[in-house]
């Protein structure tokens, strides 16, 4: 059991996944269609920009962990798990496979490194903090008895950028030892920051509306840091997308001053009511299952898009119809059979509604 969830993280889900959907699109254009020179910068600023998604599922994760009740049967949380996380990923690896025909020791490794496809690395490691949840529940709660938060939170970021700048070149290493940007521990920072926010929403609520105007300058100062970063390590005539990582500090910097500026944006969203709040909460409900699957549907409909056409909106547009396809055959098998299979376990979030700026200023939650 859980408690609501606050309406400005469903929309934030959305918008991570819809980042992680346009990223695959870019890559593809970037990779299959050569773009001229002039585009391939264009879209490796856009890349850039979008490069939020995972650092933001993690946050979210420690966001809702970190509401968990006080009696926690671990057998059945695994179970849910298991159903919600792990089935669909085998499924969808198994689909991946018929594509790639590895044999079965390669296989079977590809299924534990998340190597079936270039976006499921991220189900190997964020299982592991659901492993871990009968240690984080305690020491979160511990941590807000003694009202510790802030100096761990403080802390958690000096250890985590420390760690990053040390393992940074070993990521970037043929041997094994490169896998370690798969664990846990190259993102926990980002899954105690969501603890953080959900321990202390009023007052998290309160800070990252009141940020938002330092927060933007520090955002677009590192923003054009990682781009100079990014095009001065390489040729313009040969970008390499793949070397944008999490893990280096400067990107650690740069999404974490993302993740402050999506939370305010999510909570404008939700604020305002409109059409693309209503959108996003509707995507938010399948954001897992289009997850795992969207590269089958992106390679699918990548044939049919135009090579004429700007490599720009070659991008948009394969990441237009990748979403719609990948949202709505989840939309559409969510209530059969195949559910548990290709989505897991759908949710129907119950959330808690954000009420006014002034409330927010005051520390109150919606």
């Amino acid at each position: 059991m859980t408690k609501k969830t606050p309406a400005e993280l469903t929309v934030m889900k959305s918008l991570a996944f819809l980042a992680v959907v346009f990223q695959s699109a870019v890559l593809y254009v970037m990779n299959h269609r050569s773009p001229h020179p002039e585009e391939a910068i264009m879209l490796s600023i856009w890349f850039q920009f979008v490069k939020f998604s995972a650092p933001v599922f993690v946050f979210l994760v420690g966001f809702h962990i970190s509401q968990l009740t006080e009696v926690i049967s671990y057998s059945r949380y695994m179970s849910h798990k298991w159903k919600e996380l792990i089935v669909p990923y085998i499924t969808w690896s198994s689909i991946y496979f018929v594509f790639s025909h590895p044999h079965t020791f390669e296989a079977m490794k590809q299924l534990l490194l998340g190597e079936a496809a270039p976006h499921l690395w991220y189900v190997v490691m964020i299982i592991q903090f659901h492993i871990l949840v009968v240690i984080f529940v305690p020491f979160f709660r511990w941590l807000e008895q003694k009202k510790y938060w802030k100096s761990f939170i403080t802390i958690s970021a000096l250890i985590y950028i420390s760690f990053i700048t040390f393992i940074s070149p070993i990521v970037q290493s043929e041997s094994y030892i490169h896998y370690v940007d798969r664990t846990f521990l190259a993102y926990f920072f980002y899954f105690c920051l969501g603890g953080f926010a959900a321990y202390t929403l009023p007052t998290w609520r309160k800070f990252v509306i009141r940020a938002i105007p330092l927060n933007t300058f520090l955002f677009l100062s590192l923003f054009i840091f990682v781009g100079y970063e990014l095009f001065t390590s390489q040729s313009i005539f040969s970008i390499d997308l793949t070397t944008i990582t999490y893990l280096k500090p400067s990107m650690v910097l740069y999404v974490t001053s993302e993740i402050f500026l999506l939370y305010g944006l999510s909570i404008t969203i939700v604020q305002t009511k409109s059409r693309l709040y209503t959108a996003l909460r509707f995507i938010s409900q399948y954001t897992y299952g289009a997850y795992i699957g969207h590269i089958f549907f992106l390679y699918v409909f990548a044939a049919i898009i135009p090579t004429t056409m700007y490599s720009i909106l070659q991008a948009v547009l394969l990441f237009s119809i990748t979403t719609i396809v990948s949202v709505g055959v989840c939309y559409t098998i969510h209530a059969t059979p195949l559910s548990l299979l290709f989505i897991g376990q759908v949710r129907q979030h119950r959330t808690l509604p954000i009420s006014m700026v002034s409330k927010l200023k005051k520390g109150i939650p919606g």
